[in-house]
């Protein structure tokens, strides 16, 4: 029972994500990401790393809404030597700053949930 509820919550708020992507735009490269103190172009090419320590992929694009206030980033995910990797949609809150990148508390298998970016 426990995981049809997991399920449903990823479900759900890949639901939610997905009608927001819609309305995302790539931010500017001076665009500031307030919640890591950095630019947009400081976020892009970090790496995404695990909980556990693990580079689990690499941010593409921070994203903003088109009201210019920068709510996500995209993140390429999976796949192995570039092949089958997707880009999905990060909600900001999602993350943190670490020392090697940006750090998500998200397995594997919710990154594989989320909403894709198709830039």
């Amino acid at each position: 029972m426990r995981q049809w509820i997991l399920v449903g919550a990823i479900l759900g708020v890949a639901g939610i994500a997905h009608a927001q992507t819609a309305t995302l735009v790539e931010a500017d490269d001076a665009a500031r990401v307030e919640a890591f103190g950095l630019t947009a172009d400081e976020v892009e090419d970090l790496d995404l790393v695990g909980a556990n320590g693990e580079n689990i992929g690499e941010i593409d694009e921070v994203l903003m809404t088109p009201e210019g206030q920068v709510t996500a980033v995209s993140a390429e995910v999976g796949g192995f030597l570039g092949m089958g990797d997707k880009d999905v949609v990060i909600e900001i809150d999602q993350l943190t700053k670490g020392e090697n990148g940006l750090v998500t508390s998200l397995t594997k298998e919710q990154l594989g949930a989320l909403p894709t970016w198709g830039d």
